[in-house]
Order: C-alpha cells, then structure tokens, then sequence
C-alpha cells in the first residue's frame, strides 16, 4: 500500500511501539531522554544501577525483545549535539552514527532544529559516501533552504547524485546543481530528508518530523529500505519530481 501523505508515513514509523529503560545511579539522568523520546508509542523508565555510574540505555521492542544496549555517555551527541558539513563527519570525534544505528526506528518527541539538523547531516553525510542515488529534503520556510543552499549546491556536485528540495515558499535564486520544488500544505509542517542509493539498500535511510509545536518536533528516522522507497514514491508522484 502506497503512502498518501508525509502524516501516514510518520504514523505508520511511529506504530511500532519501544522502551528505553535508563540504567544509572542518578534518575537526574533519564529527565532528558525523557523529554526527548517519551511519546504515545515509546516509554522511557529509569532503573537505578548504582553500580554502573556513567549509565546505560537498553531498548525493548513492542515484544519486550532485547534490542541493544548503549552507553548514556553517547547521547550528548543528539541531546547537544555539534554540527558539521557531511563531508567531514567521518574526520570528526563525535559519532552520531552509532547512537542513530542504536535509536532506529524509535519515534522521539519534542527535538529542536539543532537536533533535527545534525541527524540530517548523517543522512546527508551518507549520501555524499555513497555519490549516486538520490537525496530529498524538505525546507518548511525560504530562509531554511538559503541556510542550507551552500551545502546543497555541494551535494548536488558529488558523483552523480539528484538532490531535490522541497520548499514550502517560492524561490527565485540561481541555483548551481540542485532542483526546487515550491509547495504548499504538509510541506510546510515537516521536516524530511531522505535518502536512496541507486545500486543498494542497504544506504537508504530517511528522517521524517511533524512540527506539532513552535520549533519542537516529533518524528523517526529509519533505514527500511521499503519504507523509504515508499516516502520517495510519495514525493515523486505528488510533486511530479523524478531522482536519479
């Protein structure tokens, strides 16, 4: 069944249900995480652990299966997170990419667009590994994509890469390598970026958010092929874009 509207493909990501349980000597500790992933369809619980002082997250899925462990040291990297153009991210210290590998598919509540933006970097930042395929990313307002327009005058250079943007606004600007696709309606309620790589799945990956406060957002970014392709699909056929 194929995707009508960004809202569905946020609903259908977010349905399956997670839990983050936080295991550390502090409950000071999980307040944050709290905020950012407690939603409708995570919960995050905190289980004292007074042996373990930098602490650590395990994730359940909806069977309370065992999914992974990770450090709480590693999720500075989202709750505060530095940013970098994607062509750097490999020489930098900071590793998002684990914390993101880890958080897969685990929908999140209330980020900023400081957070939101260093997730579309990995995203990004794989594209331009990859050099071949095709790269959509929504821009709610004009200035957004003025922001963002140097690095995606640079994206759009690299191999044989597509890069669309989807705006929310008209546009008037010479571009250098990009398209522009000026829309009205959901386009200007969330924030996407997604990915397809021409020759395998295993690089697609896609971040979708609803802005359902003033500059918070809640959201899932996943590396389902199939769901990406669908989010592609959508964009394409509502939008009358094509990629690579």
């Amino acid at each position: 069944m194929s995707l009508e509207t960004l809202g569905e493909a946020l609903e259908r990501a977010e349905a399956e249900r997670k839990r983050l349980e936080v295991h550390a000597s502090d409950s000071d500790v999980a307040v944050d995480l709290q905020r950012q992933f407690t939603s409708r369809n995570v919960a995050v619980e905190y289980r004292r652990a007074a042996a373990f002082q930098d602490g650590f997250v395990v994730i359940r899925d909806s069977d309370d299966e065992f999914r992974g462990a990770l450090g709480l040291e590693g999720f500075d990297a989202i709750l505060s997170p530095e940013i970098h153009p994607p062509w750097t991210l490999e020489e930098t210290d900071v590793d998002l990419g684990e914390l993101l590998d880890f958080l897969e598919g685990t929908p999140f509540a209330s980020a900023d667009r400081r957070q939101l933006l260093a997730v579309s970097r990995e995203i990004e930042e794989r594209a331009w590994r990859v050099a071949d395929g095709t790269l959509y990313a929504g821009f709610q307002r004009e200035a957004a994509f003025a922001d963002q327009l140097e690095v995606y005058e640079r994206l759009a250079t690299r191999g044989t890469l597509s890069v669309t943007a989807f705006l929310d606004d008209a546009w008037d600007a010479p571009l250098e390598g990009p398209s522009v696709v000026s829309a009205s309606g959901e386009i200007g309620r969330f924030w996407f970026v997604a990915f397809e790589a021409a020759d395998t799945d295993r690089q697609s990956c896609a971040l979708v958010a609803e802005e359902r406060q003033p500059g918070k957002y809640d959201g899932v970014w996943t590396y389902d092929p199939a769901f990406v392709g669908e989010l592609i699909e959508h964009l394409e056929r509502s939008y009358g874009v094509s990629g690579a």
